[in-house]
This record gives structure tokens, sequence and C-alpha cells, in this order.
């Protein structure tokens, strides 16, 4: 019985050495240190997939997001409410555009993207906001 475990554990490990590598940290490119300065995200026609030759789960997802917009993300499970969050930081390069304060996304490094966002989860009542459904 221990040998199973153990075989699966070296797969594990064998399974994260294999991983497809992020892109750079940090581009030529920097964005102004004031960035993002009115939060406006516009997603237009994304594909999304976790691996490069994994399924599409976002298929030309266009929305616009308007300046200092509250906005709350639901659906049912698969619907995917995490590929989009997952598509705006980038743990994989969507195909499209994603624009934060009219900068591309993938016009700039993974540090320089990440550091100025948040996501806040399962939160119950945001006041005057917007739902948008998946």
């Amino acid at each position: 019985m221990s040998y199973v475990f153990q075989m699966i554990s070296v797969e594990r490990v064998i399974e994260y050495t294999d991983l497809e590598k992020e892109v750079p940290w940090e581009y030529t490119y920097r964005p102004p240190p004031s960035w993002p300065h009115g939060g406006q995200i516009i997603f237009d026609y994304i594909n999304f997939r976790y691996s490069l030759d994994g399924p599409l789960v976002l298929k030309n997802l266009g929305a616009p997001i308007g300046q200092r917009e509250k906005l709350g993300i639901v659906g049912r499970t698969g619907s995917g409410k995490s590929s989009l969050i997952a598509a705006l930081f980038r743990l994989s390069e969507p195909e499209g555009d994603v624009k934060i304060d009219g900068i591309r996304t993938t016009s700039i490094g993974l540090h320089d993207l990440r550091k100025k966002m948040s996501v806040l989860s399962q939160v119950c009542t945001l006041e005057h906001s917007h739902m948008f459904f998946l």
C-alpha cells in the first residue's frame, strides 16, 4: 500500500517540474506609477485556456467595466468565474485583449500587473454594484 502512495508522490513531483513557464515578471515597458488610475477594464474578444493544448474555457468574451465601477461576478459552477479572474491575472496567456485603463495587460510584466490588483471572493453584499452573470 505505501508503494502506491510513494509512486503518486513521484508522479506529482514530475508534474510540477514540467509546468509551463510564465512570462517575465518585468518587461522593458513599465506602466506609470499612477497606473491604474481609474480602474476601467475592457475584455475584448477573450479566448482563454489553462494550457496550450487544453480546451477553451472562455470563448469570445467581451465585457467593458467602467471606471470605479463595482462588479459582482456570479454564476453556476463551471460557468467561467474563476477563468475570468485567471485571464485577468494572466495565470495562462489569454487570446484577445484585456486592457486596464488603456494598457494591454500582455504589454507589461506579471509583477507590474499583479501587484496592483486584488480579488475579494465570497462577498455577500456589494452596495451600488452591478452583477456580471456568466
